[in-house]
Formats: C-alpha cells, sequence, structure tokens
C-alpha cells in the first residue's frame, strides 16, 4: 500500500559534515579544486591511516557523518581503465577470504590492501586471481577496519591511476614521502638517471589528474547524504517515540545517550496523536507538543552525535499511534532501513510489550532499546528481559538493554507543578515559552 503524502521531516540537529582523508597532499589539493568537504592528508600506507584515527581529536570535524578515503588505486582488472574513478563497494583480504563491507550502499568495484606499490602487471594479474579484487592500493583495509571500529559510516573512492596490463616506473615507490608530499630530490635524480622517465611520469600525471577530478566529484556527492541514508543493522535509526507532554530536558539527554550507545547516524523525535496505553490522560494539543518538541530537542543542551529529526508522521496519521504501523511506514520509504530500526523504550513500557499492538510483528522489524526508569533497577530489567527471552522465543531480548544511565522523569509531576503555578526544573526556555503562550497544563488559569 502507498503511503499517503507526508510533510517531511524536520531536521533538528544535523549531523556533522563527512571528512575526507587524502593520503597523498597530491591528492588533497586535487580534491580541494572541486569539492567542497573538509579534507586532510593522512599520509600512505596502513600505519599512517591508524594514526589519523588515533589522533581524531586533530580533525576539523569532530563527529563526522561519514569519513572517505579517497584518492589513486591501480587497477588489477580489465574492467577498469586510468581517468576513472570508482566507489568501492567492498575491501577484500589479500586471499580474498573475508571482506569488510562499506556502510554506503551503491558501490561498483572492490579493492585490496597491499602494503607496497604493485608495479609489474604478472604481480597484478596474480593478485587478482588471489583475492578475487579489482583495485589495490594500499590503505583501505586498514581505513575500513580502523572506521569500523570508531563507529562512523565509511566510505572509499579511487581514482583508477593505471590499468591491469601497465608497467609502472620501479623508481616510483620512493617519490611519496611519510607526509604524502611528493620527493622532488628523488624526482629530478630518478629523471636524470634515467631520462625516457618522463614520458611515462607525464602520462601517469595525466592519467592520475583526470581520475582524481572524477573521484573528487563523486566524493563530494557522498557529502550530500542525510544520516538517515547511513543507517544500518550495526548502526541503526533510533526512534524516540513518546507523548512529550511536556518534553523535558533528560528526554534529549537519554537521546544523545541511546544515539552514541548504538553508533546510531540519525535519531528520529516521533510526538504521538494518541496514545492507546494512555487512552484516558489527555494529552495536550498535538500540534502544541510538537512545537515543544522542536522547541525542546533543536536547543537541547545536549550534544547529539548524529542527525535528529522532527516527524509528525503519527500526528498527521488518524487514529492510536501504534509503533507497528510508524516502523512499517519508516520501511517502505526507506529501503535501507531493514534490520535498523530501534525503538527507545523505558523498563516501565517494555513491561508491558505483549499488550502492544501487533507487537510480535513490531519486535520482528524493529528492535527495543530499553532504558531503565526508576524504581526499576538495572538487575530486575535484565532479569525480565531474559524471562521474556524464554518465553516469547525473542532471544535477543537481554541486548536490548542500554548501558546508559537510568531516567528519571514524570510528565504527570511536571504537569501538576505547572498548573500550580509554578516552573518545573528541567523545562527549557523554549518549551517553557510555549506552554505559557498556549496556557498549557492550567498556566494562568484561575491566578
Amino acid at each position: 500500500m502507498a503511503d499517503a503524502p507526508h510533510a517531511p521531516d524536520e531536521i533538528l540537529r544535523p549531523a556533522e559534515p563527512p571528512l575526507v582523508l587524502c593520503p597523498l597532499g597530491f591528492e588533497r589539493r586535487a580534491f580541494l579544486r572541486f569539492g567542497k568537504l573538509p579534507v586532510v592528508t593522512t599520509g600512505p600506507g596502513a600505519d599512517a591511516i591508524r594514526r589519523a584515527f588515533a589522533e581524531r581529536d586533530r580533525w576539523p570535524v569532530r563527529n563526522p557523518r561519514l569519513v572517505i578515503l579517497l584518492g589513486l588505486a591501480g587497477a588489477i582488472d580489465d574492467r577498469w581503465r586510468p581517468g576513472e574513478a570508482a566507489t568501492i563497494a567492498a575491501v577484500h583480504s589479500v586471499d580474498g577470504s573475508t571482506c569488510l563491507e562499506a556502510t554506503v550502499p551503491g558501490g561498483e568495484a572492490t579493492i585490496v590492501e597491499v602494503d607496497r606499490v604493485i608495479v609489474d602487471p604478472a604481480e597484478k594479474r596474480r593478485l587478482a586471481e588471489r583475492s578475487h579484487a579489482e583495485l589495490v592500493d594500499t590503505e583501505s583495509w586498514a581505513f575500513a577496519e580502523a572506521a569500523d571500529a570508531a563507529g562512523i559510516p565509511w566510505a572509499i573512492v579511487r581514482g583508477v591511476s593505471d590499468d591491469a596490463r601497465t608497467a609502472l616506473p620501479p623508481e616510483i615507490a620512493g617519490f611519496v614521502g611519510s607526509d604524502g608530499e611528493t620527493r622532488t630530490g628523488r624526482v629530478l635524480a630518478a629523471l636524470m638517471a634515467r631520462p625516457t622517465l618522463l614520458r611515462d611520469l607525464l602520462r601517469l600525471a595525466r592519467t592520475s589528474r583526470r581520475a582524481m577530478r572524477h573521484a573528487s566529484f563523486a566524493a563530494d556527492a557522498l557529502g550530500c547524504l542525510e544520516g538517515i541514508t547511513l543507517c544500518a543493522p550495526e548502526r541503526p535509526l533510533l526512534l524516540f517515540g513518546g507523548s512529550f507532554d511536556p518534553p523535558h530536558r533528560r528526554h534529549a539527554t537519554v537521546l544523545s545517550a541511546g544515539m552514541g550507545a548504538l553508533q546510531a547516524p540519525a535519531a528520529i523525535v516521533m510526538p504521538a496523536a494518541i496514545n492507546p496505553l494512555k487512552a484516558a490522560t489527555p494529552p495536550a494539543d498535538p500540534e502544541a507538543r510538537l512545537a515543544m518538541c522542536r522547541a525542546a530537542f533543536a536547543a537541547a543542551d545536549a550534544e547529539f552525535p548524529a542527525e535528529v529529526r522532527l516527524s509528525r508522521l503519527e500526528i498527521d496519521r488518524t487514529g492510536p499511534s501504534y509503533t507497528i504501523d510508524t516502523v512499517e511506514t519508516l520501511l517502505r520509504r526507506h529501503a535501507n532501513l531493514a534490520g535498523a530500526v530501534r525503538f527507545l523504550v523505558g523498563s516501565d513500557a517494555i513491561r508491558g510489550i505483549e499488550r502492544w499492538h501487533r507487537w510480535r510483528e513490531l519486535l520482528a522489524c524493529a528492535t527495543p532499546a530499553v532504558v531503565v526508569r526508576p524504581p526499576d533497577t538495572r538487575a530486575a530489567v535484565a532479569e525480565f528481559l531474559r524471562g521474556f527471552a524464554d518465553r516469547s522465543g525473542f532471544a535477543d531480548a537481554p541486548d536490548w538493554l542500554l548501558d546508559i544511565p537510568p531516567v528519571e522523569l514524570s510528565s504527570t509531576d511536571l504537569r501538576a507543578a505547572i498548573a500550580r503555578g509554578e516552573r518545573p526544573e528541567g523545562i527549557s526556555d523554549g518549551v517553557w515559552r510555549e506552554i505559557t503562550a498556549r496556557g498549557l497544563y492550567g498556566f494562568g488559569g484561575g491566578r
């Protein structure tokens, strides 16, 4: 069934931009001509990539929503020609037995990392046969491992500098220093020793410039991807639904902590129109709660590690706000979210999960992310989840519990305080303005 037309999500807190890592200074300067993303030079080789990730505090972007390895690679398969650019789908091990798949879908090439420049066509052919890869470089495996370990979505874009059948000048292995810059003295010495080398170097320079131009455009296009498109099972979308009646600062801090624990590239704040389990407690007007959420999460003191959106999907849908309906709509709209949706839920609510609408179907397509709410304790919640796993068949239930601080807040207490004419601690300035301007929760009444 097709979805009805809908208002687009508001991006309340955009993620930080992607960061481009170029092993060579030449590659970085080429990208700066065509691209608009922040970029750093790491130096060539796997060790340089590992150092770059170990020194992330020096990056110009603290929490990039995507990290892109950009530079040149050699072809070891006849499919690729010099001057072309390839987005990498997977990095293969040298023996071809394992691979690391890129976060960003749609890559069209495979690559293998080696510890030196491969100059001989026969060696290229043997490497292709062993690894089942199409391109070769000296950084890709280390980069993919480091990005995965850091919990950062990653992509690799390579410009093809040489084809599988062409021999490279053996001298080029010594032309680049550990800082990624060309050793001019060594180049001049090599030319003096072998003047015919100039022809080969000029040809290589022409194809490399063309390849970097195409690769730079491809990398810059990846910078336009929104956080929700980078979600995957290991880096899920975090759905935060509820009445938010009213939203408290602790709502923002628990969302931030949950995103960090799950390495979520995006989260959606989803105010409910009608909470089917709280029908006896009429909430504030849905538009008022949407406005309060906008004020609460857009200006929150919490440091969100990635993109935060506000959706009116449930407010615009008639009838009770069932989580299963919301998740199914999200899965229809975003194919990459299959197996990649977590929904944030308090321990009090998870104890009643079997009363939720179509709860088994919900748990089959989205996974709870459980936060302890006092008077519950972590030990008690863990025991409940183990018992639920045994009787329900959802064996992963014990893993639903997030390792973040307990959440202490009660919207009922907040509303009562407001009705008494008090401003409760934890209500942000923006939310308080909405409450007072709209006269919510009895504010201003009878005084």
